[in-house]
């Protein structure tokens, strides 16, 4: 029997009883969990496919770890989010120096799993999210370019280089939401700003308050708070459980044809506060 694309509409009671059910929970090993490997790119590449345990899947996330990261330190918003009912996909990026080409193979991921890879039903446009954290950020923002009709692009505290990034978000054509901390060198002094005063369809951006760069990621390890600073449950909590509405919001709104509105907490950002776009790169 042939297995029906992911395509199902969220009903916005739902969307609203589901993200209370995951704000308020902390996230629990999931049963459903499996580790795949996928040549994307042209390279193997293991990934970590997180399934919701119902029927009533509303959607896919592609998400991206920064960068010297690991899909381990995504492995807590994978499981938030098949909690919510959204299939998350979560790879080994397969460049550490190179990240133009981790877009690359997130745009080659998001095109095999239309196709139906990875077992999951065929996906269509509408019904997929890329979520990057930090220079994750970068990659899929710079697949999202690439990949016109999908939902929208999730930033978590992106790092953009070299002007990269910006530029490629300037051209933007999908919605898109940003999340992003206190600035620090792990963020570039807080490039999220720019990448959001960059975007044509900012849907938001917030700020959370005493957010360290590793804070966005979970379970986060060690390393990363001895460079970055120290993570702190309730922050990491919050801003899980904003990263997950937030992926229920662009879907709802792919799927009803409303744009995504601007909650509370989307403050504007001074144009005064950001420094002017950048040239476009050299190719």
């Amino acid at each position: 029997m042939t297995r029906s694309p992911i395509t199902r509409p969220l009903r916005p009671a739902l969307l609203l009883a589901l993200v209370f059910c995951t704000a308020t929970a902390a996230a629990q090993p999931s049963p459903h969990l499996r580790a795949a490997t996928i040549v994307i790119d042209g390279q193997p590449t293991t990934v970590d496919v997180h399934e919701p345990g119902t029927s009533d899947v509303v959607g896919l996330a592609i998400v991206a770890h920064g960068w010297t990261r690991s899909r381990e330190q995504h492995r807590d918003i994978g499981i938030a989010l098949a909690e919510a009912g959204v299939v998350a996909v979560i790879p080994d990026l397969p460049n550490v120096v190179n990240l133009w080409g981790n877009g690359s193979a997130i745009v080659d991921l998001a095109r095999q799993l239309e196709a139906g890879a990875l077992g999951l039903p065929p996906i269509l446009p509408p019904s997929l999210v890329l979520i990057g954290t930090s220079a994750g950020g970068l990659a899929t923002v710079l697949a999202a370019t690439k990949l016109p009709g999908i939902a929208g692009w999730i930033g978590l505290d992106p790092v953009d280089r070299m002007g990269t990034g910006i530029y490629a978000a300037s051209s933007l054509e999908v919605p898109a939401i940003v999340l992003f901390g206190d600035a620090s060198a792990c963020n570039l002094a807080g490039s999220a700003r720019t990448f959001a005063r960059s975007l044509p369809r900012l849907v938001r951006a917030k700020k959370f308050e005493g957010a360290s760069h590793c804070d966005f990621e979970g379970p986060t390890d060690g390393f990363c708070q001895r460079l970055c600073g120290r993570a702190k449950e309730e922050t990491t909590l919050a801003i899980r459980a904003e990263t997950v509405l937030a992926t229920l919001e662009l879907l709802t709104a792919a799927h009803t044809g409303v744009e995504a509105g601007d909650r509370d907490g989307g403050a504007p950002l001074p144009a005064a506060l950001d420094p002017p776009l950048p040239e476009p790169p050299p190719e």
